[in-house]
């Protein structure tokens, strides 16, 4: 609260902490916060839906062997895929909290990094997969697919993080789905065609695919900027920052998704695909709660600017909605186990004891998710990304263990074991930061925490 000129009287301690908690509207009780959810999950809901039926399609049309290492290949792209932006979706929304009349370059910049980076880690992903598979998979299917989810859905995802800054939120959970239903019609198209689908005609076309979606909205994402708003000046250095999200979005990748490439590799494609297929469900399953954390998210970095003392008390607001979505769900899964192979096919027996072990993982990552976001929003980046680098480092050598003896049952003990630590580990980090930041400072632009 700013004083008239020439107001001897100065604004108290509690009215400065009141003024400056614009983000307390997503904990209240009328505040809409549920209502923007809704919203979001209806784009998010419409993608998800379209990417489990686009993964049950291709589970069912492909040979389970083929299928299995294309499971492979999709799980390397995606422990690469946080590289690919530089963490400019992150970026634009920190920098839109600072300096919301610059959206223009905000976005210009989350581009240009994301071309940059999208494609060098195109690059990476092609030669590691050929070090990997060797000849069982080709080179031009390698680099397709790394461009469908590297370059093109990356760009894609910048535009929708700069359209929900600026309060748009249906247009920003439906702008990234459009993606998926061009690729699920694409599958269906394949699986017409007579034979079953192959790696390299489904690689084909999700280039193709990525392309003709990818222009229009990188397009449309830029409308109503001015040429001169558009600088790319201090990109790079902003990538600096932006290497902090990327660094943790990697760590969660491994832990989310390196175990999936080990199991096509220590042990079979069959079971890659078994416990692929389970962790599918659970990640369908999540999809309220990933809704509520791309609401929140934006609000933390607005809370952050008082330091993490702001962002736990959101985090604790919101804590109890977060349980009473996960803990329900999850028990629902482990009742309707058993529908696994009716949806997937009579190869997926075994799916039932999978989704049943991973069910747990609706609860574990509510809670994981909500104090790695109020860490980011702190300014203190750092300490997520230090924790989610350990986590991950623990699950690759779990899987080393687990996977050549025990399969996918080993895998699924990995995961829940890790998922669990980093809860803890995220939470402590953030009750530590809050003793030891002193109370009633001022809103500052904070910077971000380094490694």
């Amino acid at each position: 609260m700013r004083t008239a000129a020439g107001n001897t009287n100065q604004p108290t301690s509690a009215q400065r902490h009141a003024d400056r908690r614009p983000w307390s509207a997503l904990v209240g009780r009328r505040d809409g916060f549920l209502h923007r959810s809704g919203k979001f999950f209806t784009g998010t809901l419409l993608r998800t839906l379209a990417q489990g039926a686009l993964f049950v399609l291709l589970a069912r049309e492909m040979p389970i062997s083929t299928y299995g290492v294309f499971v492979g290949v999709t799980a390397l792209i995606a422990l690469v895929s946080p590289f690919a932006s530089a963490g400019a979706p992150s970026l634009i929304i920190q920098s839109y909290a600072d300096s919301p009349s610059d959206w223009p370059r905000h976005l210009s910049r989350g581009l240009f990094l994301s071309t940059a980076f999208g494609s060098a880690a195109t690059v990476l992903v092609a030669a590691a997969g050929l070090a990997i598979w060797g000849a069982g998979v080709g080179l031009v299917d390698l680099l397709c697919l790394a461009f469908a989810d590297l370059v093109a859905w990356r760009l894609i995802e910048a535009v929708a993080a700069s359209i929900q800054v600026r309060g748009r939120i249906l247009l920003a959970a439906i702008v990234p789905a459009l993606l998926h239903l061009a690729r699920l019609a694409g599958a269906v198209a394949l699986a017409t065609e007579e034979g079953p689908i192959t790696l390299h005609g489904w690689a084909m076309t999700s280039f193709l695919l990525s392309v003709a979606v990818g222009l229009p909205v990188i397009l449309g994402g830029l409308r109503g900027a001015d040429r001169d708003a558009t600088s790319l000046q201090g990109s790079f250095d902003q990538a600096r920052v932006g290497m902090l999200f990327a660094i943790g979005l990697s760590a969660q990748s491994v832990y989310n998704d390196v175990d999936k490439v080990m199991l096509s590799r220590l042990s079979t494609p069959e079971s890659a695909a078994i416990y692929a297929a389970a962790y599918r469900v659970v990640d369908l399953a999540y999809t309220p709660a990933r809704s509520m954390s791309a609401i929140a998210y934006p609000g933390f970095f607005e809370a952050g600017r008082d330091g993490p003392r702001e962002t736990l008390r959101m985090a604790r607001g919101l804590l109890p909605r977060f349980l009473a979505f996960g803990v329900p769900v999850s028990l629902l899964l482990v009742t309707f186990a058993w529908m696994m192979p009716l949806v997937f096919g009579s190869d997926f027996e075994a799916a039932t004891p999978a989704l049943q072990g991973l069910s747990a993982l609706l609860v574990l990552k509510g809670l994981h998710y909500l104090a790695a976001d109020a860490l980011s929003g702190a300014r203190l980046q750092g300490r997520r990304t230090f924790c989610q680098m350990g986590v991950g480092v623990l699950n690759v050598l779990l899987n080393l263990w687990l996977i050549p003896a025990y399969g996918w049952q080993g895998a699924i003990v990995s995961s829940l074991v890790c998922d669990a630590l980093l809860a803890v580990l995220l939470w402590g980090c953030l009750v530590t930061a809050v003793r030891r930041d002193p109370a009633g400072k001022l809103a500052t632009p904070r910077p971000m925490e380094r490694l």
